[in-house]
């Protein structure tokens, strides 16, 4: 691993983080959440009393280079800061806790699954976040502290909880999503409308697919991580992150079911499909099997050879037809007797 760059002198100032700083904010258990700026960012840190979130855009080199540098923070976030290491990661490093977890980005058009990597650091009274992405649960628990929402956080592990339960939350709300789009799609199946509905049973499956590849192993990463016994944890917060991670579980686990469900829709689609495929094959064998003959008798009399009888016949075009007509009938007379129709 790379080793890290000298710190700079300014650490304990504030220059350079002043357009990466997306939003600071206090919480206490008493009071409102209160927003912060740059100016007081240090100071917020240094107090033991409040929570302090901070969080960083890491697409501004100057604040980046002020998070590497910083050494309230531990060595191995400011290595992965500075080499942008997106893996999936939850540790105990330095008093704290480190994690790589994946957020949702904007992208709700054309992929409502699209994640981005979230690097984040729990200490005991501060919870410094960083994104090089727009992040929706993010953003949504951003405005809803800045709107005057009632969120009392008393220590940073709760503060932790409350942004993964967003995105939790949002994770529900697709699964709401496809579950209501899932209900259309079968009575429209059962009404036997199911010209469209084979690409939206694929595009649901997908997605499901997608969600289940990225949080799953999140979900295990989380869980073998709370239930190691040489894992040093206050009770509390344990309890915390256990409940914040049980409820991702639970949304998973819809989400199995939604793909579960669409998987057999595609099925009963599929022997729909089939069964109309069949019935039209049928159709088709019998009026293939009715006009054979016809057409035989068609074909002979059409010969225009010396000798053909009725050709110079009056009325040999009304018995052609007769015969004709004749032959028509027999063959139904006998699919008939065979049971066949």
């Amino acid at each position: 691993m790379a080793e890290l760059q000298p710190l700079p002198a300014y650490i304990n100032e504030t220059a350079g983080a002043d357009r990466g700083l997306i939003c600071g904010f206090q919480l206490s258990r008493d009071g409102p959440p209160r927003e912060i700026s740059v100016d007081t960012m240090v100071e917020s840190l240094a107090r033991r009393d409040i929570v302090t979130w901070l969080h960083f855009n890491l697409g501004d080199a100057r604040a980046r280079r002020w998070l590497v540098g910083a050494e309230f923070l531990p060595v191995a976030l400011r290595e992965m800061l500075q080499e942008h290491d997106e893996n999936r990661r939850i540790e105990a490093v330095e008093g704290g806790l480190l994690l790589v977890m994946s957020d949702f980005t904007f992208e709700d058009e054309s992929d409502p699954s699209e994640v981005a990597p979230l690097w984040c650091w729990v200490g005991d009274h501060a919870l410094i976040t960083a994104r090089l992405h727009p992040l929706k649960s993010l953003d949504e628990l951003r405005l809803q502290l800045r709107s005057g929402t009632k969120i009392t956080a008393a220590t940073s592990m709760e503060l932790m909880a409350l942004l993964v339960e967003q995105r939790t939350h949002r994770l529900r709300q697709l699964a709401n999503q496809m579950a209501a789009q899932l209900d259309d799609i079968e009575d429209e199946i059962l009404a036997g409308n199911i010209s469209e509905q084979r690409g939206l049973l694929g595009r649901t499956r997908r997605l499901c697919a997608r969600l289940r590849r990225q949080f799953v192993p999140e979900r295990g990463d989380m869980n073998k991580f709370l239930h190691r016994q040489s894992l040093e944890m206050v009770d509390a917060d344990r309890e915390i992150l256990q409940s914040a991670t049980d409820s991702l579980g639970f949304v998973i686990e819809e989400v199995a079911e939604i793909y579960e469900r669409a998987k057999l829709l595609q099925e009963e689609l599929a022997s729909r499909l089939a069964e109309n495929t069949g019935r039209n094959l049928y159709v088709l064998s019998i009026l293939t099997a009715v006009f054979l003959p016809m057409t035989l008798v068609t074909g002979i009399f059409g010969m225009n050879v010396a000798g053909l009888p009725g050709l110079h016949a009056d009325g040999s075009f009304w018995w052609v037809m007769v015969l004709i007509l004749a032959a028509g009938v027999a063959t139904l007379a006998a699919l008939f007797w065979r049971r066949l129709l």
